[in-house]
């Protein structure tokens, strides 16, 4: 079983990988975690790896890791490449090329150039492939091959003259590739002149034969519409002096009938205007009478509407204060529970995670501090605790006096126990600096000691009036003995929690120590975050 738990801890998902690295607060940690998602992504996902490789790249350079920068390189090339993106691949390779042949990686430098020779002749661009593999020549024989560098032995030598002569021979057939391509296309271009030649002539002769028949039908077409036009003219003038008549009596019999009509229709405006005017003051009195009801009705209906209004927001406001209330005191889903229940049952968790937290010497700094301060002391590192265990998800217990008990695991809180480590170390640091501020105010400070251990509890909501939410079992018990057992100024974590954890972290064997009412027991310091 340990082999198989071994394995599925160091077999890390994509998942858990982006998970490190959004928790991770080291450059170096984010470069080696960018580097591992693109690796792994690159087959499923070419796109995102893409993505992960130039981020690693970036914080390689801000680290001057210059091995790992060209390595991030080339590897969003390749994920471009993979992608069909070639022009997104080759700004990478170049990229790549030029960082690995400056500071001497001569794999990363011959292996970008062979890839950008291979987009080359991809988007059939034999200048461009061609330039690549004599680049490809010249670096080996500045680097390599037939330079006699000191230091490579001779079966290196062999293979890079043998790599040498490779591309020296396929230089030689894309330089015939071109010179083949650029005669077919002379010839191609001296044909096309030649037919081009033969069609504007043809077209020319047609154009002028054209020309000849439009302008011969055209002065024919001329004389006949002269001919029409002195025709139309003169019978124009016989029949004018006819038609003048007819019109003129035509015209004054409109003009009387008009006359006619324009009188009826004013006389029947008139009284349609009249009865309009009495229409419309009709409907201007009822309207006025319907406007002043809607009004006052309006009015009482908006004073009820901001009445109802106003009370219920005071009955949401107190609803969201009982809740906000209700949250401070109960996890979100047992204090759910309770509002649709009205009570809550016990619940067995497998496997949650306890920390105690304890201060030392408290009642020697309670007696140089005054009752006002001492409460004020508290609440200010209690409330700094509550923010660093929320940052984890994990639940506050309670506190009892100096005592300070925190759990995860619970309902559907985090349940790593990783976590729940870091947030002992965070506490810690916190404790540490506020020491030293204090100290130098000559001020009493608290140092604590903190247990934790990882095991099954039972959790669940005791009372009726003053209910609270508490946590029972051998796990308690387990993580204050851990506390107990702890120096000021240390975490002390169990052999189960060790287990679950100690990939993560940096730990100092202290043995098997006894402790109250327990066998002994192995216990572990935490002394840092595993560097990566």
């Amino acid at each position: 079983m340990f082999f198989f738990g071994a394995q599925a801890l160091l077999a890390q998902s994509v998942g858990e990988l982006q998970g490190r690295l959004n928790r991770s607060t080291s450059k170096s940690e984010k470069m080696n975690l960018s580097y591992k998602i693109a690796e792994k992504l690159l087959s499923s996902n070419p796109a995102q790896a893409a993505d992960y490789a130039h981020r690693a790249s970036l914080l390689a350079s801000e680290l001057g890791e210059k091995r790992r920068e060209a390595d991030a390189i080339y590897l969003a090339g390749e994920a471009h490449f993979r992608r069909r993106d070639y022009t997104a691949a080759a700004g990478r390779f170049n990229q790549a090329w030029n960082t690995a042949r400056n500071y001497g990686l001569r794999d990363v430098a011959l292996n970008s150039m062979q890839r950008l020779e291979e987009i080359a002749v991809k988007q059939n661009d034999l200048r461009e492939a061609l330039k690549w593999s004599r680049e490809t020549v010249a670096y080996l024989k500045n680097n390599g091959a037939g330079g006699n560098r000191t230091g490579s032995s001779t079966a290196e030598t062999r293979l890079l003259e043998a790599r040498v002569q490779a591309l020296e021979s396929q230089n030689a057939n894309l330089i015939s590739q071109l010179e083949k391509t650029s005669g077919q296309s002379q010839n191609l271009e001296s044909v096309y002149q030649n037919q081009l030649r033969e069609v504007q002539e043809k077209n020319l002769e047609e154009i002028n034969k054209r020309d000849q028949a439009i302008t011969q039908i055209s002065q024919e077409k001329m004389r006949s519409d002269s001919m029409t036009r002195i025709k139309s003219r003169l019978l124009d003038n016989l029949t004018k002096e006819q038609m003048a008549d007819s019109i003129v009596r035509v015209q004054q019999e409109r003009e009387l009938q008009e006359q006619k009509r324009l009188y009826a229709e004013v006389q029947l405006a008139q009284k349609i205007n009249e009865n309009l005017r009495n229409i419309l003051a009709m409907i201007v009195v009822v309207v006025l009478i319907l406007a002043g009801a809607f009004y006052f009705r309006y009015r009482s209906k908006r004073r009820t509407a901001d009445d109802l209004a106003e009370k219920n927001k005071i009955i949401d406001d107190e609803r969201k204060k009982s809740d906000s209330l209700l949250l401070n005191i109960l996890p979100p889903a047992i204090a759910q529970e309770l509002k649709t229940k009205n009570k809550v049952a016990a619940r067995q968790y497998e496997q949650a995670t306890v920390m105690f937290i304890d201060f030392t010497g408290f009642t020697g700094v309670a007696e140089k501090l005054a009752p006002e301060n001492l409460v004020e002391e508290l609440d200010y590192c209690f409330s700094n605790f509550d923010h660093i265990i929320g940052q984890y998800r994990i639940e506050k217990i309670k506190t009892v006096g100096d005592a300070y008990i925190c759990a995860s695991g619970l309902s559907d809180l985090n349940a790593s126990p990783s976590d729940m480590v870091k947030a002992a170390l965070e506490i810690q640091d916190f404790l540490l600096h506020h020491k030293a501020e204090r100290q130098g105010l000559g001020l009493a400070y608290f140092e604590a000691r903190v247990g934790i251990h990882t095991g099954p509890v039972v959790a669940g909501v005791v009372g009726k009036k003053k209910f609270a939410y508490d946590i029972w079992g051998d796990t308690v018990n387990i993580a204050a003995r851990m506390e107990e057992s702890c120096e000021p100024g240390r975490v002390n974590v169990s052999e189960d929690t060790h287990w679950l954890a100690k990939y993560e972290f940096e730990w100092q064997y202290r043995g098997k120590i006894a402790a109250k009412n327990k066998a002994a027991m192995d216990m572990y310091y935490v002394t840092g975050l595993k560097q990566f």
